[in-house]
């Protein structure tokens, strides 16, 4: 059984290395700007259609803040739902997306990478194609790499089984109305994608930005590593802080506690229960946009002025936390209901230079 598993990881690790050798290499300056989105997922526009949900704020986002702002387009896979509805279905029902696609390429390249959900985008013939597609990307800043793709080939013999997948999409998950978030990956088999991921881009000392699993990830921290590193950096910060911030502290605080406390009771793993990668210090080689089919938002990863950061956008019919005391405060997006929410940030250069002298 060990063999097995071992020749399945070494079939992984083998097909991570030929789509990093084989992907193409993209500048990426300091001043550059790029957002980074995943897992859209969009459909017919019916109760079938995952995107639906969000399709608004996604659509008003992209025209009045991405565009505006100049930043480049990276699609990172699973743009279309091709395993469930046919692409002219699709083209049609959300025609102001591709619209916005054509303003975006105006201004510069957008960056159309496969996912296991469009992929067969990659068998039609060439000419039909309105932007190049890739497998993957590198963005070369400076010296360092940016390693882009979708994530589903960390799984074993990915492609193998696209048409069964969709099979069952079309003709059961279809009918009986179950979404992408329901059938996407469970815990376990995240934590496999990710293990896999790091594992490899540990080994490239290369950043890795993926989606695939429908869940964000900064600096490869998970969520419960998230919240324990605020909640240690909230009580740093009580000691020092007024009177009304520390009301604001405790309570912000006692949410995270109890957030942390539903994470460890849903957990019944050993992998949960402390860092997802299991080392002493874990070095920030993994990221994830997350999705846009999120029940409380869409999530992605903006690159600009050297600066990466995990974003969200939101409307008011979230959770009040979202608009109270957690780091940076949410910001409106003019006079729309929509905000935008930093989760997290760093400077390129820290981020880089910690993988060189932590790996």
């Amino acid at each position: 059984m060990n063999r097995l598993l071992k020749g399945r990881e070494s079939i992984v690790y083998k097909n991570l290395g030929k789509l990093y050798h084989e992907a193409p290499a993209v500048p990426l300056r300091h001043n550059d700007k790029i957002v980074i989105f995943s897992d859209i997922h969009m459909g017919d526009g019916g109760s079938r259609d995952d995107f639906l949900h969000n399709s608004s704020i996604f659509l008003y986002v992209l025209r009045h803040y991405y565009l505006k702002q100049g930043f480049k387009l990276v699609l990172n896979g699973d743009i279309e739902e091709l395993q469930r509805f046919p692409r002219d279905i699709i083209e049609t029902r959300w025609a102001e997306f591709y619209r916005l696609l054509e303003a975006f390429r105006r201004k510069g390249p957008v960056y159309r990478i496969i996912g296991n959900h469009d992929y067969s985008l990659f068998l039609g013939p060439e000419d039909s194609r309105q932007e190049p597609l890739y497998s993957a990307l590198k963005f070369l800043y400076g010296d360092e790499t940016i390693f882009v793709f979708h994530g589903h080939q960390a799984s074993v013999f990915p492609e193998c089984f696209y048409r069964w997948a969709g099979f069952f999409l079309k003709y059961v998950a279809n009918p009986l109305g179950i979404k992408n978030y329901s059938v996407a990956y469970d815990n376990r088999k995240t934590y496999k994608v990710e293990k896999r991921v790091y594992e490899f881009s540990k080994s490239r000392r290369a950043v890795s930005v993926i989606g695939h699993t429908h869940r964000p990830l900064f600096e490869s921290l998970s969520k419960i590593d998230t919240l324990k590193f605020k909640i240690e950096r909230m009580c740093r910060e009580y000691t020092g802080a007024e009177k009304k911030k520390k009301y604001d502290i405790r309570r912000a605080i006692t949410r995270y506690r109890g957030e942390l406390d539903k994470l460890y009771r849903k957990k019944n793993r050993a992998e949960f229960t402390s860092s997802v990668y299991n080392e002493q210090v874990v070095v920030p080689l993994l990221f994830n946009s997350g999705c846009v089919i999120g029940k409380r938002g869409i999530t992605a990863l903006e690159v600009s002025d050297g600066q990466v950061r995990l974003v969200h956008w939101f409307d008011r019919t979230v959770s009040d936390k979202y608009l109270h005391y957690n780091g940076d405060r949410p910001r409106r997006l003019g006079k729309s209901p929509y905000f935008r929410k930093i989760f997290k940030g760093d400077a390129i250069d820290y981020i880089f230079a910690r993988v060189k002298l932590l790996t």
